[in-house]
């Protein structure tokens, strides 16, 4: 796969150099695009379409953004002047079914410590293990004790990044 890589890669080079000789020699004629250029225009409509899409999905997000306009603002720890204070981290239970067949790694969740000192409903997984790992470590992050995070001395809600190791032994 690598060897047949390389020879497309060296023939489009090889082929994009005898094309620009070609051009200063003077005898290059502009009746009908080469391949190469054809093959250039399927990529600028590729991009062109990407780029639609693209403005679809900022037009989408303007238009959903007085939805998320009540919501709290949630900070990240650089953003606060005191961090949440986690006083109790539950250990997550370990799913039979991963014992079974033997799952190991690690989770890790990005969660909100609300300003009210309760974890927020929205929990996003950014690395995940199966039979019921993940589903347990959530479970966990739930029970999460914390001191709210604070800014201007007034508590507020702050992201964290959680990380749960599951080992077997």
């Amino acid at each position: 796969m690598k060897r047949v890589l390389c020879l497309i890669v060296v023939f489009i080079v090889v082929s994009l150099g005898a094309a620009s000789a070609h051009a200063q020699s003077g005898r290059a004629r502009r009746a009908e695009p080469a391949k190469d250029e054809r093959a250039g225009e399927k990529f600028e409509q590729k991009d062109e379409a990407k780029d639609a899409a693209e403005d679809a999905a900022k037009n989408t997000m303007q238009d959903s953004a007085p939805e998320t306009a009540g919501r709290e603002n949630v900070l990240t720890a650089k953003e606060v002047s005191v961090r949440a204070d986690i006083n109790a981290k539950p250990l997550p239970m370990y799913p039979s079914g991963a014992r079974q067949y033997g799952v190991e790694g690690r989770v890790k969740l990005r969660i909100i410590l609300g300003a009210d000192g309760k974890i927020r409903d929205e929990i996003e997984v950014l690395e995940g293990l199966p039979h019921g790992v993940t589903e347990e470590a959530i479970k966990a992050a739930r029970r999460i004790k914390f001191e709210p995070a604070q800014k201007d001395g007034r508590p507020v809600s702050q992201y964290v990044t959680l990380v749960y190791n599951f080992n077997l032994y």
